[in-house]
């Protein structure tokens, strides 16, 4: 990671390589930008009324300051950030992680970034670099460790600066920028743990990268195959009985709060790579289904984070991990397993095989009696369907609970949208020849999903976070790259974070 400080002072006097200025649409400068043009009698507005940048959203022009002996700066970069009416806290991210990839690769590797004073209706400064600063994180990650050849960036950015108007804002900054630091932090292990092949990526060495996070506050149990059995985790043992690799169990203790306080528990689906089975999946993309084990790594990413906030709060994460793989003892379609709880399930379809695992899985966290649970799991199709890629869908059985996601997922841009789980919805799981079965046709297949691990939480407070649409991108976006997203770290991190606030 880059260094990321603060620094109270203006612009023109700024002693580095460039200072990067917001410019709104119709070339009209900030309050920096305006204290620039006094300091050099307008020296600016021979380079604005060249219409090289009009202010459009993302557009950057480097201005060479070598003409100017007022300016201290060697550069000034004009940032266009739009209509400042449209400016939210997520624009501001993504501008920061715009301009940081493009100076970059640009020769500038000391800047300073007047991005702070933009205006946003409701934030505080700390909100504010926040954002800039997981922007710029997020936006420079990348995931090139297999590629033998790769071009060494001499030049690559070393320091970034924020620019703010006052000394006494500092402390709220500072503070601000470390927890974007271990957000940033989260949702990067997150990414590499997605990112990794699945032939590197197995349930061991899931279990491994869990075992690494153990510090004197989280405890961390990782589970093999012989454990796996005198648990009685039967649904996750069926689900490997195809795979060559042996499946894990991983539980994680994090003790940040009271000793008496229940925890809440975080749920994450670990499949290092699903074929579908013997319910084999079409070959077009499916070297993506290394992908299918982002739940975990959300739980991974939301531990890591939290123990480097030193968050006042109780957490339980617990991920079953396997590959579903179509291996001469494989599970079949038909078959009939019992989960963790005792519910027996027929098996209609063995690439629905993530429900079956987190059945075991939330069974398991049920018994341990936390306060609430929250599960992350890329679980359906029907998910991506429905809502694309912009957000992840949100089930669940407490009104409260969803409704407080909800909005973490609109301060956060790490969206959700809420779907229904009425009860008539319960009818479409039921098995002539069990208590349940493992898919409930086409209709509302993210609904009856939700409904089938609605039966393992023992009617604790619960969310479901389906994030099949959100965990991965081969697009890429403005803060992310091609591939995982993190989708969910941002999301949950913040909730914790108000939760532990509103308890002490």
């Amino acid at each position: 990671m880059i260094t990321i400080n603060t620094r109270a002072g203006n612009a023109e006097k700024q002693r580095n390589d460039a200072v990067v200025l917001p410019l709104f649409t119709g070339r009209k400068l900030t309050p920096s930008g305006e204290k620039m043009q006094q300091a050099t009698e307008n020296w600016l507005t021979k380079y604005l009324r060249r219409f090289d940048n009009d202010g459009d959203f993302g557009k950057i022009q480097t201005i060479y300051t070598a003409d100017n002996d007022v300016i201290m700066p060697e550069r000034i970069i004009l940032l266009g950030v739009g209509d400042e009416k449209k400016l939210t806290l997520n624009t501001l991210r993504q501008l920061a992680a715009i301009v940081a990839r493009a100076l970059n690769t640009g020769g500038a590797r000391d800047i300073s970034l007047a991005l702070s004073e933009l205006p946003i209706k409701g934030t505080t400064i700390g909100d504010r670099s926040r954002a800039i600063a997981e922007g710029v994180w997020l936006g420079l990650y990348t995931f090139d460790k297999y590629k033998t050849k790769t071009e060494k960036n001499q030049r690559a950015l070393r320091q970034i600066t924020l620019l703010i108007e006052s000394r006494s804002q500092l402390d709220e900054v500072n503070q601000a920028i470390e927890i974007a630091r271990a957000t940033a932090n989260g949702v990067c292990f997150a990414r590499d743990l997605a990112n990794e092949p699945g032939n590197i990526c197995t349930p061991a060495y899931l279990g491994d990268q869990a075992a690494a996070l153990a510090n004197d506050k989280l405890q961390i149990e990782v589970m093999d195959q012989a454990a796996i059995k005198q648990l009685g985790l039967t649904a996750l043992l069926a689900v490997n009985q195809g795979s060559a690799h042996e499946a894990r169990f991983i539980v994680l203790r994090y003790q940040g709060g009271n000793d008496g306080d229940a925890p809440i528990a975080l749920v994450g689906k670990g499949l290092t790579f699903d074929s579908g089975g013997v319910s084999i999946k079409p070959a077009g993309k499916m070297e993506e289904m290394k992908f299918d084990m982002c739940g975990s790594a959300a739980v991974l990413g939301i531990f890591k984070a939290v123990t480097e906030l030193k968050l006042t709060c109780n957490l339980l994460g617990v991920i079953p991990s396997t590959e579903n793989m179509a291996g001469a003892g494989a599970y079949k379609p038909g078959d009939i397993i019992t989960a963790y709880n005792g519910t027996t399930i027929e098996v209609q379809n063995t690439d629905a095989e993530g429900r079956l695992i987190l059945a075991d899985a939330l069974s398991y966290a049920a018994k341990q009696k936390p306060s609430l649970i929250i599960d992350f799991a890329t679980l359906t199709g029907a998910c991506v369907v429905a809502l694309g890629c912009h957000a992840s869908g949100l089930l669940g059985n407490n009104a409260k609970l969803i409704k407080s996601l909800h909005a973490c997922g609109d301060a956060t841009h790490d969206r959700v949208w809420p779907l229904p789980m009425h009860e008539e919805y319960q009818e479409q799981i039921k098995s002539d020849i069990a208590d349940i079965k493992n898919v409930g046709g086409r209709e509302a297949g993210t609904i009856t999903a939700a409904c089938f691990l609605s039966r393992f939480v023992d009617e604790l407070p619960w969310a479901h976070l389906d994030i099949a649409g959100t965990a991965w991108n081969m697009k890429g976006s403005n803060i992310s790259a091609k591939g995982g997203t993190g989708a969910g770290v941002r999301l949950v991190l913040d909730y914790l974070q108000r939760s532990c606030s509103d308890h002490s």
